[in-house]
């Protein structure tokens, strides 16, 4: 086997989530249920809305409508209707892995930049976009999620106009915490899926090292030092457009790296996440591992209800002190 080639089956297995795959894929509608992640298969479509299941910390996954199980690997080869080898080969290509001091010349080295810090990830992670998308923000969608167009103008959000992979969708830019732009987040006006898509890993792109609105967040910053944390980029506009400073997550879940930024950056926190069993698991993880770098309160929302689906004066009632 040749050195473009080369992979090593365990390391990919140990470095590579089920989550991070899903997240290459776009496949963000499954809802936690249990210990576990449920809904519509996305190797075979279907009808069953609750038949893929994924356990994220056994890293396996199960369809028992087309019967497809397996690791990581077995759902690369599913998807991409490949061999678990070449599903290997394109896991290793697309979250850039590395083992120091095995494998060859070009692996050696990416383990190496990345033992170096933030300069060597920062070649590969996020890289800032070298153009911008045309967005009409004043297409309908955005008000009828109840948002000015002040809001939209604010956040460079509208219907994508450009062609390509956002072409049709709402998109709304993001940033870095140093106010680059390294990508955008669409979201479908209409039925097709996924509804909601962002960049690709394969091109560097990885969430869990963003939290939406920070770079505004900062420079706006008062001395307080104090943030509403949301799950969504619409929760977040809508929260802003309240009148409080606001991150979001771009998910449901915490990563190591985003709860670095919120230590970094700020001394008190309110928690803000969906009224589901996502949202509530979030916020019992938020509040254990906060709770240690800054001072953290949660508000609850009902069943079924979401941060963007409450008027400006609902908002007001739960997040003011």
């Amino acid at each position: 086997m040749g050195e473009k080639n080369w992979v090593d089956f365990k390391a990919v297995k140990a470095a590579v989530t089920m989550q991070m795959v899903l997240d290459h894929y776009g496949v963000n509608w499954l809802r936690k249920s249990g210990d576990e992640l449920r809904g519509k298969c996305p190797i075979h479509g279907g009808e069953g809305e609750r038949s893929f299941h994924v356990n994220a910390g056994k890293g396996a996954f199960h369809c028992f409508s087309c019967q497809a199980k397996g690791n990581v690997l077995d759902l690369v080869a599913a998807m991409e209707k490949c061999s678990v080898r070449d599903a290997a080969v394109k896991l290793a290509e697309w979250f850039t892995l590395a083992q120091e001091g095995a494998g060859p010349p070009a692996t050696k080295m990416a383990a190496a930049a990345a033992k170096n810090g933030a300069e060597g990830a920062a070649a590969v992670i996020n890289p800032p976009l070298g153009f911008q998308l045309r967005v009409d923000g004043e297409h309908a969608y955005g008000v009828k999620r109840g948002l000015a167009k002040e809001t939209l103008a604010h956040f460079g959000a509208g219907l994508c106009m450009s062609k390509g992979t956002f072409a049709g969708r709402f998109v709304v830019p993001l940033h870095n915490e140093l106010g680059e732009l390294v990508g955008y987040a669409g979201r479908a006006v209409d039925d097709r899926e996924p509804k909601y898509l962002f960049p690709s890993s394969e091109k560097g792109f990885h969430k869990k090292y963003l939290l939406f609105n920070l770079h505004r967040v900062v420079k706006e910053m008062e001395a307080e030092h104090s943030v509403v944390i949301v799950e969504g980029f619409f929760d977040c506009m809508k929260v802003h457009q309240a009148g409080f400073p606001c991150v979001a997550l771009l998910g449901s879940s915490l990563s190591a790296e985003q709860e670095e930024m919120l230590g970094a950056h700020f001394n008190r926190a309110v928690l803000f996440f969906d009224g589901d069993e996502a949202g509530r698991g979030a916020t019992e993880d938020c509040l254990n591992r906060l709770s240690r770098k800054l001072f953290v309160r949660a508000v609850d929302l009902p069943d079924g209800k979401q941060p963007d689906m409450l008027d400006e004066r609902e908002l007001r009632e739960l997040l003011e002190v």
